[in-house]
């Protein structure tokens, strides 16, 4: 009877599907303008989650310029991600394909008016 408990308990783990790995890097704010809000989804897919905020942050409401924020989120299977800032203006800006499996800190900043990062 115990045996097939052991069994049955072991199976179920092997069927059961993988788990995302919570991840986080170091957005820095370079963009002159405060970020109210962080958002991260898999390259190019478009399906936003809200970064997992952490208390200090909910307190302050904004991650000014200049100052940085970690950015908390569940892993998918890639390694590039979209991130998405909402500043206190509500206006919004997208950074695209950056590597979050290779680099801890991630700069974003405008160039010419055009959403731009640095990642490192």
């Amino acid at each position: 009877m115990i045996r097939t408990a052991m069994t049955i308990a072991a199976a179920m783990m092997f069927a059961a599907p993988a788990l995302a790995e919570d991840w986080d890097f170091v957005l820095v704010n370079n963009t002159g303008k405060p970020i109210k809000a962080v958002e991260i989804s898999p390259g190019g897919a478009g399906t936003w989650v809200a970064n997992k905020v952490e208390p200090e942050m909910k307190r302050e409401g904004a991650t000014g310029p200049g100052k940085r924020m970690t950015v908390h989120f569940d892993k998918g299977t890639g390694c590039k991600y979209d991130i998405k800032a909402t500043f206190a203006d509500d206006t919004s800006a997208v950074w695209s394909g950056i590597n979050v499996c290779d680099n801890a800190y991630v700069t974003v900043n405008y160039a010419n008016g055009t959403p731009t990062f640095k990642a490192s």
